[in-house]
């Protein structure tokens, strides 16, 4: 089984699951980018109100375009955030059925405005580190409270589709992170076992998860995780040194 060293300590593992926004690609911009795309689209096929209001209950601040980082548009996985922009439909008038309905139309409209509009970067030595992984013999998968399609479709975009052998969105199981849930469905398709699976990302909700399920939890970007249930921390992916 292949191995890696994290802070001198080297760990076997068979499987290495990572996070995605905030750990391989810098989120910085990218929630903006979505937040105006789908204010945008909100006024085109709502009205200015409902996009007032599904700003303000997502975490979107339209004079800037800033985010709330732990805002519903940043954390919720896509089923929590539909359902808030059908709240804000709703309230302009919409029946419950009709609303949910155009909340879907909104959000694919807005996800093929952002693919024209909006190229997300990945961290520093990223791609370069996820290369030397897969060439090393690790079984490399994605588990995110993000959706399957549109996450398969930007790692491809980043020239990573052949990097990771599968992906598991928050649409494939019933409960998002800090649930378990994700992490062990990806053991299970790649059939490894969690105790030789090692999980990567940069939020208490991703060391619950990692931890719940008997995975190696990691923390990257934020090193107070060691705090928050984090069995190791680093700056960056780049910072995993295998053998």
């Amino acid at each position: 089984m292949p191995a890696i060293k994290l802070n001198g300590h080297k760990y076997e593992a068979e499987l290495i699951l990572f996070d995605v926004d905030g750990t391989l690609v810098d989120d910085t911009h990218r929630y903006s980018s979505l937040g105006k795309a789908r204010y945008n689209s909100f006024q085109k096929h709502a009205s200015t109100k409902a996009a007032e209001e599904w700003a303000r209950l997502a975490g979107v601040n339209p004079k800037d375009w800033s985010i709330d980082p732990l805002g519903p548009i940043s954390k919720a996985p896509r089923r929590d955030d539909l359902a808030i922009a059908a709240g804000a439909l709703y309230l302009d008038g919409y029946h419950w059925y009709d609303a949910r309905a155009l909340a879907e139309k909104i959000y694919e409209s807005a996800d093929e405005e952002q693919k024209k509009s909006f190229k997300p970067q990945l961290y520093d030595g990223t791609f370069e580190k996820l290369v030397e992984l897969k060439k090393a013999g690790f079984k490399l998968g994605i588990a995110t409270n993000g959706v399957t399609k549109i996450t398969e479709e930007m790692l491809a975009g980043l020239g990573l589709g052949d990097v990771f052998s599968m992906v598991v969105g928050a649409d494939l199981v019933d409960r998002s992170k800090p649930a378990p849930d994700m992490i062990l469905l990806a053991c299970e398709k790649m059939g490894s076992s969690p105790k030789d699976t090692m999980y990567v990302g940069d939020q208490y909700t991703d060391m619950a998860a990692a931890n719940d399920a008997g995975a190696l939890s990691v923390g990257v970007r934020n090193l107070d995780l060691a705090e928050k249930g984090a069995k190791e921390t680093i700056s960056l992916v780049k910072d995993i040194v295998v053998g």
